[in-house]
Parts: structure tokens; C-alpha cells; sequence
């Protein structure tokens, strides 16, 4: 499956089930959000919000959004249940391959979940990296989680590069954690947990822009 065939897939997922994800807010929102709002941040920027679980969390809370993710129908779904409810989240259609449409130093926190297991090449992970950085305040957050390679579909499905993987039509990119430790030039690892969500094992990384 071609990379560019990823965002048909998920207007696909989300054209058939608005809440793929569940309504509930991740686990690992949750602790994110909480050391935000210990924090003072004043506003996060999301790569790949989905149909919106985690940004609405955010911004319920006060926090002001700026979200994008590739799929169309997910964004018009986080745009939708924002104006319904009055939220200050900003989302829009991105492919993050290129220079993200940011200011420098723009932002009090950057959060992804699961955002970087999706199909990238190391040299863009590197790249969307140095991005995030970019538009962070100095010692701004940098959140985020990946699928490890104990997840139980790493090495599943067909392999299309390395521990990248295409299980049922999702392309899945599975970490070590020394892969990930790898592309935090210029941040500081606050800590590095293990966690899951059900089928995912994960990487839940918090860290800060140095």
C-alpha cells in the first residue's frame, strides 16, 4: 500500500465509526493534561488528532489547540464537536512531511499519540523531530508515544520496510526504546514509560525542548 493511501484509509475508518477511538480521552492524555495544567501551559499543538478524544480533553480544560491530521473527515469531526461545544481547538488537513505551518517557539506543549508509529521514513521522523523542536518554547513539552516492538503485531502482517508493517491495511512503524531515545537530539527525556492500550504496547514519552 502506498504511503499517500494511508489518509483514504482513515476517512474510511472515521466515514464509518465517528468515535473509532472510543469518546473517552487516552490514558495517556490524562497524563499529559495533568501535568500541563500543573504547568501553566497555555497552549498545545496535536499531531494527528484523530476524530479529536485527546484535543477535546485539552481544550475543555482551558488550553488553547491547534491540531491537523491527514485524514479529512477526522478534522471536519474535531471542527464539528468544537463549535458545538464552543472549544478553542484549530484543526486542519496535513500531510507533516514538510515544514509545519507553525511559528517559531509558538507553542507550551506538542503532543502525538501513537502519531509517530505511522508510516515515515527514519530521515522524516528526524525532520518532523527538528520541526516540533522548532516550534516549541524553550523548555516547552514535548509528549508523545509510539508502539513498541513488544506490541503483539510487530513482525505481523506484510512488512513494507524496516519494523514497519502493513497489519490489515494499517501502516505501523514499532520502536525499541533506544530507536527512540535516538531521535531526542535537543530535548530532555523527563522519563520514558511502558504503558498499553489495548492491542497497542507503547512507548509514552515525556520530555522537554532544552
Amino acid at each position: 500500500m502506498k504511503r499517500e493511501d494511508q489518509g483514504k484509509v482513515w476517512d474510511r475508518v472515521y466515514s464509518e465509526d465517528r468515535q473509532f477511538f472510543g469518546e473517552e480521552p487516552s490514558a495517556f492524555s490524562r497524563m499529559c493534561y495533568d501535568l500541563m495544567k500543573s504547568s501553566n501551559v497555555k497552549k498545545v499543538l496535536e499531531l494527528g488528532c484523530g476524530h479529536g478524544r485527546d484535543c477535546i480533553l485539552f481544550a475543555s480544560g482551558g488550553i488553547e489547540v491547534e491540531a491537523f491530521d491527514y485524514s479529512k473527515v477526522a478534522v471536519e469531526i474535531v471542527t464539528a464537536h468544537a463549535r458545538r461545544s464552543g472549544l478553542r481547538i484549530n484543526a486542519r488537513v496535513l500531510d507533516a512531511k514538510k515544514e509545519l505551518p507553525y511559528p517559531d517557539a509558538d507553542f507550551d506543549a506538542v503532543y502525538s499519540h501513537l502519531f509517530f508509529s505511522m508510516h515515515f521514513t527514519i530521515k522524516e521522523l528526524k525532520f518532523l523531530f527538528s520541526e516540533v523542536k522548532r516550534v516549541l518554547k524553550t523548555n516547552g513539552f514535548h509528549f508523545f508515544s509510539v508502539r513498541s516492538r513488544k506490541d503483539r503485531f510487530y513482525g505481523k502482517g506484510r512488512k513494507v520496510d524496516d519494523n514497519v508493517y502493513d497489519v490489515k491495511g494499517f501502516v505501523l512503524r514499532f520502536y525499541t526504546k533506544s530507536e527512540v531515545m535516538d531521535l531526542m537530539e535537543g530535548f530532555k527525556i523527563i522519563k520514558i514509560l511502558e504503558g498499553a492500550e489495548e492491542p497497542a504496547s507503547l512507548y509514552l514519552v515525556l520530555s522537554k525542548k532544552n
